[in-house]
């Protein structure tokens, strides 16, 4: 939320970014009688001492922006070179990323006034000294890969499935990085940065585990799991359709039925992975926590929200 109209007045509220830094005086301010649920807001220099007197509730960050300077805001990742942070036109900027920002190239020099990063920091080595200068505030990690002349730098966001054959990078050479923001259903075995969440075959973490860099949460899994993603709910009809002992991978809120029977959860379920909430009678939760294996999350009772286990 950028503001553009500057007779603010009233509560401000479930906004990610506030944006104050077009405003130009206190009296701008003085309408607004409360911010809340708001994860970052940019308040000029000048204004610092007017913006703090407003009463704030679940407000992650307040990050003062010199004034009149150009604020550019990326949400999701943002992929570019070193070279890119030193570029023509930055010297006035302020750069705030949301996300991920991936830098393909080393760092030598960073002409930004301020960079602000809510979340991961990805640099290839040799970029410490003007990277770490740099930074003017990092919420999450800053992390350094091994760089190599020519190397190749692929970036994958979102919901990815993939097979051994591509993390083997067959068209690549030894020195690419593979980089993946998103939740990962299926991994085989290469050299891997991911960011977010990753589940992958047991049968591959002698050979994927030591190259891979995980910021966030990583899982394995044996056999072939079937995978659902998101949000779903399962009945009785569902497992008695199963013909065999099935895997399950969740990455999401999941809930059972209470017309599901124990019985027929242990007969029908081999294993469960969960990433995320799953939400059962409570007949259920026994009999769900033997059959979870691998657990990123929580187990809880349906309409209880202090059963968690």
């Amino acid at each position: 939320m950028t503001v553009t109209d500057r007779r603010l007045a009233g509560e401000i509220n479930d906004v990610a970014l506030l944006d104050l830094t077009p405003l130009r005086s206190a009296e701008e301010l003085a309408g607004i009688t409360r911010i809340s649920d708001v994860a970052i807001i940019l308040v000029p220099e000048s204004l610092m001492a007017a913006a703090v007197g407003i009463p704030m509730d679940d407000v992650a960050m307040v990050v003062p922006v010199p004034d009149g300077v150009e604020v550019r805001v990326h949400t999701g990742s943002l992929v570019m070179g070193g070279e890119a942070l030193a570029g023509p036109g930055v010297e006035h900027a302020t750069l705030l990323v949301t996300g991920t920002l991936i830098l393909t190239s080393p760092v030598h020099k960073v002409a930004y006034r301020q960079i602000i990063v809510m979340g991961l920091v990805l640099a290839p080595s040799g970029s410490e000294s003007a990277l770490g200068a740099g930074l003017t505030r990092v919420t999450g990690s800053v992390d350094y890969y091994p760089y190599a002349e020519g190397q190749e730098v692929r970036v994958s966001t979102g919901q990815v499935r993939a097979d051994g054959e591509l993390f083997a990078n067959p068209t690549g050479g030894p020195d690419d990085v593979l980089v993946v923001t998103g939740p990962v259903a299926k991994v085989g075995y290469r050299r891997v940065v991911v960011a977010g969440q990753m589940l992958a075959p047991r049968d591959s973490q002698r050979v994927l585990g030591p190259a891979t860099a995980v910021k966030g949460q990583l899982v394995w899994y044996t056999g072939q799991p079937r995978f659902f993603v998101g949000k779903e709910r399962f009945g009785r009809s569902f497992f008695e359709l199963l013909d065999r002992p099935l895997t399950m991978a969740l990455v999401g809120t999941f809930e059972i039925d209470p017309d599901v029977p124990p019985e027929l959860l242990r007969d029908k379920v081999a294993e469960i992975v969960l990433v995320g909430k799953l939400i059962a009678p409570s007949q259920l939760v026994g009999v769900l926590q033997l059959l979870t294996t691998e657990k990123l999350g929580v187990i809880t009772v349906a309409g209880d929200d202090h059963g968690q286990r």
